[in-house]
């Protein structure tokens, strides 16, 4: 049975709705950070948890039933996380990758974080979603671009994505981490009930939002100009995939082990629009 759970990036896009389904489970979660933030919840212990200090590593990990392993955007992902698994190799360990990770090579820096899972692990699940809909509303991604300059600019060359919603990624997450004996060796990819370019987000967001978010298609290039060679890399290899189909493919996961439909894009933006609003003091 799973009484505790490491969720690694506790305070993240996917970590923070796994934590909160778990903790409505009655599962005593490890909420794992570089910066543990403080709660009054008897169920959510906040630990220190960062990448770069292994020592933090043994008081979160080493006690659990099962491990939340949010996979580190670092070039070195493989070896942290083999060496994480192997605190506590009895763990069942939830490893969120990629949509079409199984088709890459296996010396590709995503299919070795994967693998890093895969021959360590006694017991494993590995999510593949495609893109998050929370990238829209993340100031880090694309939310200010939509607000401030009313613009929606992905080097995707037309192609759909199959978008899919952070709290369905953590309802599959959830119902992988309390019940590992049912998805223990699976793979499940995640993806949204439709695919959509790019073009025709920046028509939902238009519609609703009442004026017009243009659609910009740049090529892989322009975008990746000043970033260091590793995540250049990483993004070209991203965008080569999205503009070739890689994330198009749909899944029928969400409703298959939850036993609802997943979210729309269009759900997803009816419940967000405040995000992309400009304030009155900003409007021009």
């Amino acid at each position: 049975m799973i009484r505790t759970v490491l969720v690694t990036g506790a305070r993240g896009k996917t970590g923070r709705e796994v934590v909160a389904r778990l903790r409505r489970f009655g599962i005593l979660v490890h909420a794992g950070s570089s910066q543990p933030a403080r709660t009054s919840d008897p169920r959510t212990d906040p630990v220190r948890f960062d990448w770069h200090d292994q020592a933090t590593w043994r008081e979160a990990a080493a006690a659990v039933d099962a491990i939340y392993l949010m996979r580190p955007d670092y070039p070195t992902a493989p070896e942290l996380v083999a060496d994480l698994v192997e605190v506590n190799p009895g763990a069942h360990v939830v490893l969120l990758s990629e949509q079409g990770a199984e088709t890459l090579s296996p010396d590709h820096w995503a299919r070795r974080v994967e693998d890093a899972v895969v021959t360590r692990a006694a017991s494993w699940t590995l999510l593949r979603p495609s893109w998050f809909h929370q990238v829209l509303t993340d100031s880090r991604f694309y939310r200010d671009a939509i607000r401030d300059d009313r613009v929606l600019s992905l080097p995707s060359g037309g192609a759909p994505i199959a978008w899919v919603d952070a709290r369905d990624i953590a309802d599959v997450a959830v119902a992988a981490l309390r019940a590992p004996e049912d998805h223990h060796g699976r793979a499940h990819t995640i993806t949204g009930p439709d695919p959509v370019p790019v073009a025709n987000v920046a028509q939902e967001l238009s519609a609703r939002l009442g004026h017009q978010i243009r659609a910009e298609d740049p090529s892989p290039r322009e975008t990746l100009d000043g970033l260091d060679p590793w995540t250049a890399d990483i993004l070209d290899d991203l965008y080569h995939r999205v503009r070739h189909g890689g994330f198009s493919q749909l899944s029928p996961a969400v409703k298959q082990i939850t036993g609802r439909e997943p979210t729309s894009i269009g759900e997803f933006i009816n419940a967000h629009l405040d995000q992309w609003r400009r304030s009155p003091m900003s409007a021009p």
